[in-house]
């Protein structure tokens, strides 16, 4: 087979990979629990309001969309997103908006694949790629974190083609322009600046620790200094916030007011020990067991090949991966070069002699990923294909249009999950009781109210005088012990109705005056 066969058969299994990817990552919105209906409503409120940054009656600076705690500060990390999602929503609709993310996160895949291409083999990459795509493609709902893991793509692109001499000291520029976007757009912003310290300490290290000549040490030294500069220049990029220092900071303080347990939060073996059942924690525990096992024989095998930068890279979103099931997409990410780098630098085979570990290792390798990838791939279809496509899951507007077509109004008392949906659905003089945003309420609120009232008829009727709730809507699918304990004495409080219900939702209405005419026409039994 000639050159060109051979690179248009890599062209073709790279399309097929990135489209692979693409097919898993399209799954249908659920907009009851997701965030994306509060992010388009502070998109729209920006544009309506002429991009007014500084008022702090805004969604930008204040719950704005609640009536508890409407006052409460907070710093809004991603209102660029919002404003993206607004845009790409009221010009193409939530198709448009899937087939959109969807783009993105291949794009993003691309990057990563590329690192793993350039510096290993297409063989290497594309293996690893097959058994990684399931795990990067864990977080399908359309978030703020997809532009996270596409910068986290590009710095990781740029420095590690400048460190290796591929492009000129003058891309590094790139990285505090990107920045500016970037901590705008999502929390996790501060990746960059930690991709950048990994590379400055290495660079540190070399001066310090190894025997250079002076040709080195010059070389070394000025890699240190660009990388301290533009270190420099992308912190004071990440203050390029509408909350200046307290935006830039707000990644290490963003957890001090967490009051609410959150599921994408829990490590894996929470999770596991919780009940819950994911083909891809079974990804993620034997991509990191490879990751350790390959870093392992290459300083043994290989040291030359083994670097500070992919032992960082590996260990920190190893770690926060684990730790943490909204990081499962930035692990799968990321081990795809690391992988490919250290297995080919493992199996290499040397000028002269033989390597017998390429002979026979590397055989092997190949054959058990590739049995772990068709596993994996196939648990991940098999569990998400009931969501596949794009745009709104059926039903999902049903609660909403009935509130609309009944002229339903508040105050409502809902879930957490489902306040999103009503941000996005409800009309603008309305207000939730609570959103999925555990960080823009006092901690209070959850343990003294939100949990309590829910558990204690008597504490919900004291909440209930004094906001004076006339419905409630909840999502059905809540299974924390306080709404389970809240189905049950709501069905069995006379003061209320359901009178509607269906997959995602459930309505109830005091018995007042104005709610009576619905509750006759629509009580369900």
């Amino acid at each position: 087979m000639d050159n060109l066969s051979k690179k248009w058969i890599k062209i073709g299994i790279f399309l097929l990979l990135l489209a692979w990817f693409g097919f898993l990552m399209a799954g249908k919105i659920d907009l009851t629990t997701a965030d994306l209906g509060r992010h388009i409503k502070n998109g729209e409120w920006l544009v309506e309001n002429h991009f007014d940054l500084s008022s702090h009656a805004s969604p930008i600076h204040e719950n704005f969309f609640s009536y508890t705690y409407p006052d409460y500060p907070f710093v809004n990390h991603h209102w660029a997103s919002g404003l993206v999602f607004y845009h790409i929503w009221s010009a193409l609709g939530f198709k448009g908006l899937s087939i959109a993310y969807i783009l993105l996160s291949v794009l993003t895949l691309a990057i990563f694949f590329f690192l793993a291409w350039r510096g290993s083999s297409f063989h290497y990459a594309a293996l690893f790629s097959l058994l990684l795509i399931p795990l990067a493609a864990e977080r399908r709902e359309i978030r703020p974190e997809g532009f996270s893991a596409f910068f986290a793509g590009m710095f990781f692109l740029i420095l590690w083609l400048w460190s290796g001499k591929r492009i000129s000291s003058r891309w590094l520029l790139v990285l505090p322009i990107l920045m500016i976007l970037w901590v705008n757009l999502h929390v996790y912003f501060f990746l960059g600046l930690f991709l950048i310290g990994v590379f400055f300490i290495a660079a540190a290290g070399k001066l310090v620790l190894s025997r250079l000549d002076d040709r080195d040490f010059q070389e070394t030294l000025t890699k240190a200094k660009w990388l301290l500069g533009i270190g420099f220049l992308a912190g004071l990029a990440a203050l390029a916030n509408p909350a200046g220092l307290k935006g830039a900071i707000h990644p290490f303080k963003i957890y001090a007011n967490y009051g609410y347990t959150v599921l994408e939060e829990k490590s894996v073996w929470f999770l596991e020990n919780y009940g819950i059942a994911n083909p891809n924690f079974l990804t993620l525990e034997v991509s990191l067991i490879f990751l350790a096992i390959g870093l392992l024989l290459l300083f043994f095998i290989n040291r030359k090949r083994f670097s500070f930068e992919n032992l960082a890279v590996s260990v920190f979103f190893g770690a926060i991966g684990f730790l943490a099931l909204r990081n499962f997409s930035l692990i799968g990410l990321f081990a795809l070069p690391i992988l490919s780098w250290t297995y080919f630098a493992v199996f290499q085979q040397k000028k002269g002699e033989m390597n017998i570990a390429k002979e026979n290792g590397a055989g092997v390798l190949f054959v058990l990923i590739a049995i772990l990838a068709i596993y994996g791939n196939w648990q991940f279809v098999s569990v998400h294909k009931k969501d596949f496509g794009i745009g709104l899951r059926p039903g999902t507007q049903e609660a909403a249009e009935f509130l609309r077509d009944k002229k339903i109004s508040g105050p409502i008392f809902n879930n957490y999950d489902i306040g999103g949906y009503l941000i996005f659905y409800l009309p603008p003089e309305e207000k939730v009781f609570v959103d999925n945003r555990p960080e823009v309420y006092p901690s209070s609120f959850f343990s003294q109210i939100y949990k309590p009232m829910q558990e204690n008829p008597d504490i919900f009727r004291q909440v209930d005088e004094k906001y004076g709730f006339k419905a409630i809507v909840f999502y059905r699918g809540d299974i924390t012990p306080w709404a389970q304990s809240f189905f049950e004495n709501i069905n069995n409080n006379d003061d209320w109705s359901p009178v509607f219900k269906n997959n995602y939702a459930i309505i109830y209405l005091k018995k007042n005056e104005t709610n009576q005419p619905i509750i006759e026409k629509y009580q369900l039994k």
